[in-house]
């Protein structure tokens, strides 16, 4: 996948709508072979050379859906900033704020 730091807000939803691409992708696929199943169950048969073609085309399907998914989550984790959060600092912060602004409120 592309680096994505460069490329602004659109590169993610541009990977958010490839992975959903590719996500339908594999439901139709799945769904097809699902319908060959029941096609084998009933009196007509498909040859399995085509059962196994569609049965290929899911798998790499699938493999795709995963690497992109893989991709796409793990840039939306290294660009999100940490999420501990200091609160003595924060504390700190705002106390050193409040003191300034009651120093300068006596100062009047």
């Amino acid at each position: 996948m592309n680096n994505l730091d460069d490329q602004g807000p659109a590169a993610f939803d541009d990977a958010a709508a490839r992975v959903a691409e590719t996500a339908e992708l594999y439901l139709s696929i799945r769904n097809l072979l699902r319908q060959m199943i029941a096609e084998i169950e009933t009196a007509t048969a498909i040859p399995p050379k085509a059962i196994l073609s569609k049965l290929s085309d899911l798998q790499a399907a699938h493999l795709k859906v995963l690497a992109a998914e893989e991709a796409f989550y793990a840039l939306q984790q290294a660009n999100e900033p940490d999420t501990t959060i200091d609160y003595d600092a924060l504390r700190d912060d705002i106390g050193g704020q409040l003191d300034r602004i009651r120093a300068a409120l006596d100062a009047d």
